[in-house]
This record gives C-alpha cells, structure tokens and sequence, in this order.
C-alpha cells in the first residue's frame, strides 16, 4: 500500500513538472510575441525552444526559501507548489495581456 502511493506521488510530481514546463513554454512564447517581437524584431518563438529557454532560466535563477516555519503538511506544501507552478505564469500572463494593450 505505501509503495502504490509512493508511486502514485511520484506519477504526479512528474505530471505536475511536465504540464509545468508545457504552460511556462507557453506563457512565454505569447510574452515574447508581444514584446520581443516587435520591440527587437526578433523572430517569434516556437514552443519547444520557449520550454527549453523557460528550463534554464528557471535553473539559473532558482534560490530556495527555507521558511521559519516550514509546513508539515505534505498536502499544503503540495498545495502551494501547484499554485506557485501553475498560477504564477497565469498571472504573468494577465498582467503582460494588459501591458501589451498599451504598447
């Protein structure tokens, strides 16, 4: 039983991690189309570079926040992964939509 939800875990986090890396990719290549493109003439951006670009900037400048008071429940920081992995981009979606009405 303990192994099935171990398994069961580890099926999600990599679910979560690749839906991640899928939404991140695309948040960016809207972004870049609405900004880079125009700004620099760059060419747009495909979405399996945008993936790979999102990566590595997410490697590069990851710094890890040991709270005080770190959360012993595994559901509310599982919580709070999904919602920083799969918000923020949605965010930052919304907030680039509004500045590029105004470009």
């Amino acid at each position: 039983m303990i192994v099935l939800t171990a398994i069961g875990g580890i099926v999600g986090v990599l679910a979560l991690l690749t839906i991640a890396s899928i939404w991140k990719g695309y948040v960016l290549t809207v972004l870049w189309g609405w900004f880079v493109v125009p700004t620099f003439g760059l060419p747009a951006l495909a979405l399996a570079p945008a993936i790979g670009l999102a990566m590595v900037v997410s490697f590069l400048t990851y710094q890890h926040n040991a709270s005080q008071e770190p959360d012993p429940d595994v559901s509310t920081r599982m919580a709070k992964a999904i919602a920083h992995t799969l918000v923020m981009p949605a965010l930052v979606l919304g907030i680039g939509w509004v500045v590029a009405r105004f470009v």
